[in-house]
């Protein structure tokens, strides 16, 4: 066999091209960071954040809504916490009720929801015609509040600080204690 110049070009220029494709991902690899870094304001940072807001309770003291004032409404519902979600907890809006032990002691804080701050719907249930809303009913709050991500805060913001006031949509009271039958003349 008898092998022209052009052959061992050929040879050569083909075993360059396959060790140039065979350390190619090799040199890819090594050229990355070891960590990425975190961007502090993102697409994610610009678009408000809620999440739900819980609280239940007992009934403390409820005012309702006065019907010959349409406009305004004055209802106010006092409760005695008993559970609360994370964001209910973290808002501030319960005061910890003992700052000796780790977390937040969210149970037996006493707060106010007014009409006039937070339009809400009070759902009454299980009330008959005489009956109204007692103390020790079972009170749950609902709603919504927006958050702050931690990455996207300014540094040195406290939990508190990224909550926003809750918006309160609904509380409901349900009816606990015994109701009283009128007796039958």
């Amino acid at each position: 066999m008898n092998f022209t110049g052009t052959h061992k070009t050929r040879t050569v220029a083909s075993l360059i091209a396959a060790s140039t494709l065979l350390a190619a991902p090799a040199i890819g690899h090594a050229a990355k960071p070891a960590t990425k870094a975190k961007p502090t304001s993102s697409k994610g940072c610009a678009k408000a954040h809620s999440v739900g807001y819980s609280i239940g309770g007992t009934l403390v003291a409820a005012t309702v809504d006065n019907p010959l004032t349409p406009m305004v409404n004055e209802g106010t519902i006092t409760l005695k916490v008993t559970s609360a979600n994370k964001a209910a907890r973290r808002s501030g809006e319960i005061a910890d009720q003992d700052a000796t032990k780790p977390g937040m002691q969210h149970k037996g804080a006493e707060i106010t929801i007014a009409a006039a701050t937070d339009a809400f719907v009070l759902k009454l249930n299980g009330y008959e015609a005489p009956d109204t809303p007692s103390v020790g009913d079972k009170v749950k709050v609902v709603g919504k509040i927006a958050v702050t991500k931690k990455r996207c805060a300014p540094a040195g913001t406290s939990v508190a600080d990224r909550y926003a006031a809750p918006n309160v949509r609904k509380v409901t009271v349900s009816d606990r204690d015994a109701d009283v039958v009128a007796p039958v003349a």
